[in-house]
């Protein structure tokens, strides 16, 4: 009995004493990296590292490179859960070592888990909106909604997971999943290293990326600015495929669309008026800006009401760990932020102002000017934004926001001028008095309000309900009067003046229900309804030359128009073919109701982007679109007497198909080209018959045409290193026709720039010292020059009358637009965590005189003795070489 115990507890012991030689070294702690491995060649290294005996046949194993994987300071059995995850293969201790063997997983083992979570900025807990979120050794991955919040279903098992975002250091943490998780994420700045961290295989974004672009607001801050005056709408206007006038001036046009064409959004409130000064600035106040985003094609269901563009804009939620402050003064603005907690943690408040500058300078600039023509009078232009944000959390899955915005312009242009004349007349002295008062009122304001409501159905299910609240008033008031009195031989007054008061507006109120359901990995679901109603007033007032009687406008006033208007829609990303495929396919029905009439228009949505070989992407996308709003402009110049005006019962929708197809690569580190081509067709555009204006009865003075646009959208951008920026480049051509409007010919649109190239570049020293550049080349604007002039003599009117012709619509081109901006950056921390930065720049640096448009002018020359009148063209200019200097702190 004993002769055979022996042997047995011998064998024990030695067994007892490898698997304890074999867990010492399993949970030996080491730091090691694998880099595009695959799992055979990751246990060679391993084995090669740290003297393991690792057993394996390498035929078990899959051959495809599924890391990489990083390790600081964890122990070798947590590395070899990673390695094998979702192999189907596990390892047990033996005498000879680590022998990996193929086990038979348990339903249990096959079924998946949640991870869901928050991504935060790390120090105020302020919630990041598309960030993603993969995990790498599944090539599973999502991103974060409007609220931060994300889900992500993953096989269990030793899991590694990368987070990342535009502007911020990227995180990854590894995890053990076993079951569902939640997971509260802070990232870190990217502005406190030099060098971006790049993780191979981390994707750019889940989805199409070229027609999308989201901004980075820490590069934002260091573009060159007007009068140190950071702008959003600057930047945009630097992307391939969005053009504006000379110096900005009259909008953003983007594919060849309209002015009117393109959605403005902050957190769901629609802007409809987001210029301040015709354009040079906009009504976005960076320093509260949480994300923007720029969608010129590939439109996802969700989005409607606009036939070109959709601009995202959503603002910071406030610090939720502590109060903070900053300001900033440069010579066109200054502003304040405040924001801090209200209960820490759970609620926060931020308040932000900005107030405009320029009438320091404006006012006693054009006294001088005018007192040199002989005047007495000044112009004067000011603006102020206001913003504030609340937002609470109310549990863990429940969340209030509240955001309000209001801004206001005043513009404001007067003058008196008097002058005496002395002639003989029939042998006597005749003593003539001139009077000559003008003044002029432009006053508008925007103001906008949402409440929402952000609830975490379940694990994979997101809803979002919000109340919205938009309102544009415009008034314009004008008095002119002019005086002739006669002195001598017998005193007399001649008076003629003439008053008025414009005034319109816009006002909505909205409702809408958003719902986000990630089904599975590489399938979501996006649902929901729109409701909203609209109240339109345009009209003009007149008045007689002294006050007392009204004078009814006899059709100049506008009938108010109210209009419901709603949507409904589904969308749904899908990924195929181990996530090469992406699709984003889904259906809006949009819908408008307004005297008596129903509208119904089927908006289908389709894109695609296909993964051609390692880091190139195929991509196209067909969007149907419609827009019930017009846009009426009078001016060209994009002030806020441009009209928004319904449909009607007369006036139909418009209406818009847009196509593209492009490829994108990403070169290598930190480099990536694009390149996409877009056709697009428009249908019942709305615009003012040649010879109307604002002032009229727009229903009576519009025609309804259509319009076409094609071209090529390329950008070359670097983002990663000391060293970035991009080159982009548009040839494209857009044209118009309607029937009342160039006798029914096609003609070239307004802003028909033929080529468009913009560069900028950013160098940092170091994190202390930034320099940054741009500059801007396209073609000149299209614009009609007159090209003769004739007399006509009209029975029963004397005398004959002149009639001018200008020959086709838009057939002159304004000379070529170039422009070189530059800025400085400086950034300082006192010893007491105060921020300093500031900025030394210029605008237009080389002074470029791009005109914004030509006058007719009449001068007078010398020919043959004889005094002659000549007609000549004259550019009018807006911004020479406009040095700046900001400064701003935050403490």
């Amino acid at each position: 009995m004993k002769g055979k115990l022996l042997p047995g507890l011998m064998i024990c012991c030695l067994l007892a004493v490898s698997n304890l030689f074999g867990q010492e070294a399993l949970d030996r702690v080491v730091s090691i990296s694998f880099e595009d491995q695959s799992p055979v060649k990751a246990l060679l290294h391993l084995r090669k590292s740290f003297d393991l005996n690792i057993v394996f046949s390498d035929n078990q194993l899959p051959r495809r490179n599924n890391f990489p994987l990083s390790f600081q300071e964890q122990s070798i059995r947590l590395i070899l859960d990673a390695i094998l995850a979702n192999t189907g293969l596990s390892y047990r201790t033996e005498m000879a070592g680590v022998v990996v063997t193929r086990t038979i997983p348990t339903l249990k083992w096959r079924s998946r888990f949640t991870i869901q979570g928050m991504v935060e900025t790390a120090g105020n807990a302020e919630t990041l909106n598309g960030a993603n979120v993969f995990a790498l050794n599944q090539n599973e991955g999502t991103h974060s909604n409007e609220q931060g919040v994300f889900s992500l279903s993953l096989l269990p098992g030793p899991t590694q997971i990368s987070i990342s975002f535009v502007g911020f250091r990227t995180d990854t943490l590894y995890i053990d999943l076993r079951q569902d998780t939640f997971l509260r994420i802070s990232l870190q700045r990217e502005s406190q290293q030099m060098e971006a961290v790049v993780i191979p295989g981390t994707p750019e974004r889940e989805g199409m990326d070229f027609g999308h672009y989201n901004f980075d607001l820490e590069q934002l801050q260091r573009m060159p600015k007007i009068g140190g005056e950071t702008d959003l709408i600057r930047a945009v206007q630097m992307l391939p495929g969005v053009q504006t006038g000379p110096d900005g001036v009259g909008g953003v046009f983007v594919r060849g669309g309209e002015a009117g064409h393109n959605l403005v959004i902050i957190d769901d409130v629609p802007v409809y008026n987001f210029n301040h000064a015709a354009g040079v600035l906009s009504v976005f106040n960076t320093s509260i800006v949480k994300s923007a985003e720029l969608l010129k094609g590939a439109f996802p269901a969700r989005y409607s009401g606009r036939l070109s563009s959709v601009l995202d804009v959503r603002m910071r939620d406030g610090n939720k760990e502590y109060w903070t402050a900053s300001g900033e003064l440069g010579l066109v603005s200054g502003r304040l932020t405040v924001e801090g907690p209200i209960v820490k943690n759970k609620s926060s408040l931020l308040l932000a102002g900005r107030a405009s500058l320029l009438n320091w300078v404006l006012r006693p600039y054009s006294r001088q000017f005018k007192s040199r023509k002989g005047e007495e009078g000044e112009s004067s232009y000011a603006f102020y934004d206001f913003n504030a944000k609340f937002n609470v959390e109310i549990g863990k899955k429940d969340r209030l926001f509240f955001s309000f915005y209001r801004g206001q312009d005043d513009f404001g242009n007067q003058g008196d001028s008097q002058d005496t004349l002395n002639l003989l007349i029939s042998d006597r002295v005749g003593t003539f008095r001139f009077r000559q008062v003008y003044r002029e009122k432009l006053y508008w304001t925007n103001t906008g309000g949402s409440l929402r409501w952000s609830h975490i159905l379940n694990k994979k299910l997101f809803a979002n309900t919000t109340l919205t609240f938009s309102e544009l008033n415009v008034n314009i008031a004008t008095a002119s009067s002019d005086t002739v009195a006669i002195i001598l031989p017998i005193p007399s007054i001649d008076y003629d003046a003439d008053f008025g008061n414009y005034s319109s507006s816009i006002r909505d109120l909205g409702a809408r229900t958003d719902f986000h359901w990630d089904i599975a990995p590489g399938n979501k679901v996006r649902f929901g309804l729109r409701i909203q109603r609209n109240h339109f007033v345009p009209g003009i007032e007149e008045y007689d030359d002294d006050y007392k009687e009204y004078i009814p406008p006899q059709g100049s006033i506008s009938r108010t128009v109210h209009t419901t208007g709603w949507s409904l829609y589904v969308e749904n990303e899908r990924r195929f073919f181990a996530r090469r495929l992406y699709c984003n396919y889904g259906l809006n029905v949009a819908g408008w109701n307004v005297d008596k009439k129903n509208y119904a228009i089927l908006e289908p949505r389709v894109a695609i982007s296909y993964l051609l070989a390692d880091s190139t992407y195929l991509e196209a996308s067909v969007s149907r679109m419609s827009q019930f709003l017009h846009l009426l402009s009078g001016t060209n110049i994009g002030l806020p007497t441009d009209l928004w005006v319904p449909s009607t019962g007369q006036i139909g929708p418009e209406l818009s198909w847009q196509y593209t197809l492009g490829i994108r690569r990403n070169l290598w580190r930190g480099w990536n080209l694009g390149i996409e081509g877009y056709f697009k067709q428009m249908k019942n555009l709305v615009n003012y018959s040649e010879g109307a204006n604002f002032l009229d009865d727009w229903e009576q003075n519009i025609t309804v045409g259509s319009g076409r646009a094609y071209g090529l959208d390329m950008m070359l951008r670097k983002d990663a290193g000391r060293i970035n920026g991009y080159i982009a480049y548009t040839l494209g051509r857009t044209d118009r026709i309607f029937p009342k409007i160039n006798l029914g010919e096609r003609y070239p649109f307004k802003y028909d720039h033929r080529h468009d190239f913009k560069i900028w570049g950013d160098f940092r020293f170091s994190s202390k010292v930034d320099l940054s550049a741009s500059w801007v080349f396209s073609s000149g604007l299209a614009f009609s020059l007159p090209q003769d002039a004739f007399t006509v003599e009209i029975p029963g009117v004397s005398p004959p009358v002149t009639v001018i012709d200008f020959g086709p619509k838009n057939s002159s081109r304004l000379p070529a637009y170039h422009r070189f901006d530059i800025g400085l950056n400086l950034h300082f921390f006192s010893k007491k965590g105060i921020a300093h930065h500031f900025q030394f720049g210029a605008y237009n640096a080389y002074s470029r005189r791009n005109p914004l448009y030509y006058q007719l002018r009449t001068i007078y020359v010398e020919e043959d003795g004889r005094l002659k009148e000549e007609k000549v063209f004259t550019g009018v200019h807006l911004l020479p070489f406009l040095p700046s200097i900001n400064y701003s702190v935050k403490f």
